[in-house]
This record gives structure tokens, C-alpha cells and sequence, in this order.
């Protein structure tokens, strides 16, 4: 279906801004045109009128009308005007100027005074008075000056200036129009390809400009790639449930077809194990999805982040006396966080555990709690294999796991460190892994000054350990 010219905004803003400049320079050109054009007449200088009346008196001897008019003529054409004063009358009409103007003759009759008029490029000076059959007439001599160039548009007849203005115009309307409309283009092209499911479409060309448009386009360039990775995850993350599942649902299934050949009851505890761990791991899906959402129902109030911190060792220290692990923390005392304490403890339990889990026995794991640059920091590191530089922030992500010691059969679904990190993130902080010298992995939480007020003055506590 064909649309019409003007349903485009390209046209719509062509056919504008040409309208807009052709008004703006029609009245500019009738404003110009009907402005007078300024006239300068002054004294005649004494060497000028000198050299006038030297010229007029070559034309004295004429011995008629016809012969002063064609004398004249053969001096230079339109170089010198015959005027006869009682009648204010030209005698010699084809010399005068284009622009000519029947009140200069009067302005410059006064033959005691002759005077110099000057208009745009012409100069007219006189009169110089001469006798001629008894007749008293009145030469006055007319220079032109150098004409304008070309280039100047008061040089231009009116009907190529308008002509030329036109095109001008139309040209430059024309560019200014497409100039908005291409980007526009492309833009659209974009959106219709990703919306076709070209998750890897981005508006490149439009993104480098530096203008409102740029600006549109960088958008639309974060939002697609803000897309792309939330569909990628959620690609994932069900590639990684179903895998997740098919293992206990086939040991499920496994131990119902064992049941049903014996009917001894011997397999229903393996399938409540089985079930069990479904159901947990559903559990987890369920938990870091509203996280990750931030529905989470959360209840913040003021805690005590040391206070809290020697709970958590006293509930690890079990754990950690298995393996004959030191657990040291060092912090000071006088802060209060906003928080919920499920969801901070439960993060914080989760990243101690798996530091007992990946240390070697015999070990020592260091817990910090500081204030630094305005924000509470909590640190906790393992002396264990740590993990590749390049795995450091995928760690976070649900199901990831490293395929050396960090493997499935460590136990756990891959969603405690996603959780962890979602939890604080729920809180306004932040969690990040960095690698500890000369091995081992820390793990450290940020929340900013807004979360925290200071009670009393910081100070060192002893370590605590076991």
C-alpha cells in the first residue's frame, strides 16, 4: 500500500523547514526592495570643479543643438547629461542611469554651488552652465564606479536571486531532513530485527554520534544488550534446572521400578532422599528467583554486625573442628547496619561454609569486619584452591561450577553463591570475589554509608577462634 509523501517525517520536515526559509527570505527580499536606497550629496571639491569646467568648455564652440548632442556622444556615451533648466528637461535621455532619480536635477540646480551627489555606484556631479543659441543650458558630468561583483546578491536580477535562493533553500532542507530521518532509519531496522529475534542486532552507526540521537541509540544498544543477557540466563537457567532435575527424578524412578519388582518397602527411603533433594533444590529456584525479581519479603532493622558475625562462627565452628580449621575474625565494634537478618546471615553462612568446605584441614580462615571509605566492609578468606581469574564474577551466576576441585560431587546445586550475592544485592550491598596470595579465595561484602550509623567509637576486639 502506497502512502502519501506527506505520512513520512522526512517530508514532513522538509516541506517545513523549505517553507520556513522561503518565507523568512521572501520577506527579507521585500523589505529589502522597498527600502530607498541611500543618496549622498555634498560640496563640490575646488580641484573637481575646476577639472568640470574645463571639460564643459571642449562643448562651448558647438554650433547647434544636433551638434552639442552628438559631440557629446562621441566624448563617451552617458559620460555627460544635457539639462535644460527652465524646462528640467534631459535633453539627451539615453545617457542616464538605470537607477535615475528626477529629484537629482533638482537637488543640484543651484549653478553658484555646483555639488557631488552619489548613489550606490554612481557619481553625478555639476552643473556647469552653457550658452547655446541664446539658451542658457546645463551639463552635468557622470561617473560610474566599479559595478559589484558577481557574487553579491544586490549584483543578481531579482529573478535569478529568487530562483537561486529557491534551490538553495530546497537543497538544504532536503539534507537537513534526511540528516534526521536516516538515523531514524536505521534505528528502526534495528528494533524490527531484534524484535525478529536477532538478539545480536545493535544500532552501531547511530550509537557514535554525539546528539540526542546518539544518546537514542547508546538506549537502545544498553537495552538490547540488557535483553539479550536476561533471555540468555533464562535460557540457561532452564537448561540447568531441567539437568538439574533429570538426575534425582531418574534415581526416583529408578528406585519406584526396584519397588515395584520387590514391594519390600527397601527403596522408598532412596526415594524420599530423591525427593527430598527436588524439593530443595525447587526451594532455592523458588528463592533466588524472587531475589532476583525483588519481591523478596524482607523485614531490615538496626543490627550488630559483630554480634552477628560471632553467631555465624559458633554455628560453623562444628564443621570446622571436623577438619581441625581455625576460623579467625578480626573486626571493631560500634556499627549498625540496617539489614534482615535472615537474608545477611543466610548469605554470610552460605560463603563461611563453603570456605570450610574448600580449605584444606588444618587451615586457617580469616573473617574481617571494618569500616573503610565510609562503607562496612565484611571479608572472609579461605586458604583452598581458589578459582581462574576469568571465573571470578561468573561464580555468582545460578548452576556455575568449575570443573576442578569445585566440582558436583563437592555437593550443592550451584545456587548458594547466587543466592548469596542476590540476597545482598536485595540489601543495597554488594558482593565480590577477588584471590588471595599466595592461594585462596575471599570473598567480600560492601554496604554503603547510607546503611550504617556508628554508635559508639570503633575499636579492636580480640580475635576470636577456634
Amino acid at each position: 500500500m502506497l502512502k502519501h509523501p506527506l505520512q513520512f517525517l522526512a517530508s514532513r520536515i522538509f516541506l517545513w523547514f523549505w517553507l520556513v526559509i522561503l518565507a523568512t527570505v521572501a520577506g527579507t527580499l521585500l523589505i529589502a526592495r522597498g527600502l530607498p536606497e541611500h543618496t549622498e550629496i555634498r560640496r563640490l571639491p575646488p580641484p573637481m570643479q575646476h577639472q568640470l569646467q574645463h571639460a564643459a568648455r571642449l562643448f562651448s564652440d558647438a554650433e547647434s543643438l544636433p551638434d552639442l548632442l552628438q559631440r557629446l556622444e562621441r566624448r563617451r556615451q552617458g559620460r555627460w547629461l544635457l539639462v535644460d533648466p527652465q524646462q528640467q528637461q534631459v535633453l539627451n535621455p539615453a545617457g542616464l542611469p538605470r537607477n535615475y532619480d528626477q529629484h537629482w536635477l533638482t537637488e543640484l540646480a543651484d549653478l553658484e554651488q555646483p555639488r557631488l551627489l552619489r548613489h550606490s555606484n554612481l557619481y553625478l556631479a555639476g552643473p556647469v552652465a552653457i550658452t547655446l543659441d541664446g539658451r542658457t543650458l546645463t551639463l552635468y558630468q557622470q561617473r560610474q564606479g566599479p559595478e559589484q561583483p558577481w557574487w553579491q546578491l544586490s549584483a543578481l536580477p531579482q529573478s535569478i536571486l529568487l530562483l537561486s535562493l529557491f534551490l538553495v533553500s530546497a537543497i538544504a532542507s532536503l539534507l537537513l531532513a534526511v540528516s534526521i530521518t536516516r538515523p531514524l532509519r536505521e534505528l528502526l531496522h534495528s528494533y524490527q530485527s531484534f524484535a525478529a529475534g536477532d538478539l545480536t542486532q545493535r544500532s552501531s552507526r547511530l550509537a557514535k554520534r554525539r546528539d540526542e540521537l546518539g544518546s537514542l541509540g547508546r538506549g537502545f544498544n544498553a537495552m538490547a544488550e540488557r535483553i539479550s543477557q536476561l533471555v540468555l540466563a533464562q535460557q540457561r537457567l532452564l537448561r540447568d534446572v531441567s539437568h538439574e532435575l533429570r538426575t534425582p527424578l531418574t534415581r526416583a524412578q529408578l528406585a519406584l521400578a526396584l519397588e515395584e519388582r520387590q514391594q519390600q518397602g527397601q527403596q522408598l527411603p532412596r526415594l524420599q532422599q530423591e525427593l527430598e533433594q527436588v524439593d530443595a533444590l525447587l526451594n532455592e529456584l523458588l528463592t533466588y528467583s524472587r531475589l532476583h525479581s525483588g519481591h523478596y519479603p524482607s523485614s531490615p532493622e538496626w543490627l550488630d554486625p559483630a554480634e552477628l558475625m560471632l553467631q555465624l562462627i559458633e554455628r560453623c565452628q562444628l564443621e570446622a573442628d571436623s577438619k581441625q580449621q581455625q576460623i579467625q575474625l578480626q573486626s571493631i565494634t560500634g556499627l549498625r547496619l540496617l539489614a534482615d537478618q535472615r537474608l545477611l546471615l543466610r548469605a554470610l553462612e552460605n560463603i563461611l561454609r563453603n570456605a570450610i568446605k574448600y580449605s584444606p584441614a588444618a587451615s586457617t580462615i580469616h573473617c574481617q569486619l571494618k569500616q573503610q571509605s565510609a562503607q562496612l566492609c565484611i571479608r572472609i578468606c579461605d586458604q583452598g584452591p581458589g578459582v581462574p581469574a576469568d571465573a571470578l564474577t561468573a561464580i555468582f551466576t545460578p548452576f556455575y561450577r568449575l570443573s576442578d576441585s569445585r566440582t558436583p560431587d563437592s555437593g550443592g546445586f550451584g545456587l548458594g553463591l547466587a543466592i548469596a550475592a542476590e540476597s545482598i544485592r536485595h540489601q543495597g550491598g554488594q558482593l565480590a570475589a577477588s584471590l588471595k596470595q599466595p592461594q585462596g579465595l575471599c570473598m567480600e561484602l560492601r554496604f554503603p554509608e547510607p546503611l550504617i550509623t556508628t554508635a559508639d567509637t570503633p575499636k579492636e576486639s580480640p580475635n576470636a577462634g577456634a
